[in-house]
């Protein structure tokens, strides 16, 4: 038994849109706090590569169709005479720029699906529809859950031009700390200690002076050294 290294080749070449797919899709979304077996991301990358090729396939052909309808033919033709890698050959030029349209393809799709995930439009449209909610208290599911650490739900903005400021409590006789909320680690809830950064900052060493500002483009914190955080959101136009 022979090891066929082109059968391999193949398909590493066609789940590559799927991979750059997820990529471009962790540029929006950050990854999973969980991490994914090296089967389960293999698995994700031919999802996604199964449903761009699928949709470039169904879209080259009727491209073709209305453009070249003797180059379909001569296709069908190969694929019936099993002459389809000498097919491929001589119109090697068209197989490139379908590769590199699928690349773009996964690159958008990334983007697509990562926007889908962050505005969740489907999910919010379901939650304010009443008929819905009631469906959903009849069967006993009083609200839809996320899998998310709570630190990243709180702090992430939901909306466009919303910003989110806070207050912090340092322990102890520390002070309080406010400004607005520019980075944050997105870590699991059974981490303890994360560190965020503040734009803007200002300092006070009680709740009854005033606060002064900080002679720094900012501040890190962690919240290992924080008592309370106080969370407010604004929408800016």
């Amino acid at each position: 038994m022979t090891f066929d290294a082109s059968g391999l080749l193949i398909f590493l070449l066609a789940i590559v849109p799927g991979f750059v797919a997820q990529q471009s899709r962790h540029s929006i979304v950050p990854r999973s706090v969980l991490p994914k077996t090296v089967l389960e991301e293999t698995g994700e990358y031919v999802l996604n590569s199964v449903f761009i090729h699928a949709f470039l396939l169904l879209a080259f052909r009727l491209l073709l169709s209305f453009t070249n309808p003797s180059l379909v033919a001569t296709l069908a033709s190969s694929i019936e005479q099993k002459k389809l890698p000498y097919w491929a050959w001589q119109h090697h030029y068209l197989i490139i720029l379908y590769y590199f349209v699928s690349l773009l393809t996964g690159i958008l799709v990334g983007f697509l699906r990562g926007t889908l995930s962050l505005k969740q439009p489907v999910r919010n449209w379901l939650i304010n529809s009443a008929w819905f909610g009631q469906l959903l208290f009849k069967v006993g599911i009083m609200s839809f859950l996320q899998e998310e650490p709570v630190w990243c739900g709180v702090f992430r903005e939901q909306r466009s031009g919303e910003r989110t400021f806070v207050q912090v409590k340092l322990k102890g006789n520390g002070g309080f700390y406010t400004g607005e909320l520019k980075y944050f680690a997105i870590l699991p809830d059974s981490e303890r200690e994360k560190d965020f950064y503040l734009a803007n900052a200002h300092y006070s060493r009680s709740q009854q002076d005033e606060y002064t500002p900080i002679d720094a483009d900012g501040i890190l914190l962690n919240s290992g050294d924080t008592e309370s955080i106080e969370v407010i959101k604004r929408l800016y136009p």
